[in-house]
């Protein structure tokens, strides 16, 4: 079996609204604003963390653990264009817009969403832009960070 390649395959959209987290619909999918063409190639972090629950026993020798609450994080980094209307995520992305990232990993990001699908769904909340210092022989970007309002479903199916 081959590895999962990411290269041109992470398709990433912003969505208003979705009625279903387990089951976002094409035309909510296709309504909403791609982004994966303005996130740098490193730009898609998604990260989880998990706290812990102590639960030992007086019986016991060892300090046993149970996973407690999670909480995921999104932070996009994006490019900034040199034509106002093509500086989609810059205008989008600003502090309290709220809706759906929508992730689909290992399909061509050239391919129309379509019923089967896999995807990510984060419901989110975006906090400041904030520019990121410039580079030599860089383009200007900025972070956008969206921070998870409620479970995201990690293993939706587009209906």
């Amino acid at each position: 079996m081959a590895d999962m390649l990411s290269d041109g395959a992470n398709k990433v959209t912003f969505v208003a609204a979705i009625a279903n987290l387990a089951a976002p619909t094409t035309t909510e999918l296709t309504g909403g604003t791609s982004l994966e063409c303005l996130i740098t190639a490193d730009g898609l972090d998604i990260s989880t963390d998990e706290s812990v629950v102590a639960a030992p026993k007086l019986c016991e020798t060892i300090d046993a653990e149970q996973p407690g609450r999670s909480k995921t994080t999104i932070q996009l980094t994006c490019v900034r264009k040199d034509v106002p209307a093509e500086d989609i995520a810059w205008t989008l992305l600003q502090r309290g817009l709220a809706g759906y990232v929508v992730v689909r990993r290992g399909i061509p990001v050239a391919t129309a969403y379509a019923a089967t699908q896999k995807v990510e769904v984060y419901p989110v909340k975006f906090g400041v832009r904030r520019p990121i210092k410039p580079e030599a022989n860089g383009v200007e970007k900025f972070m956008s960070q969206g921070y998870n309002t409620a479970s995201p479903n990690l293993d939706a199916v587009v209906a």
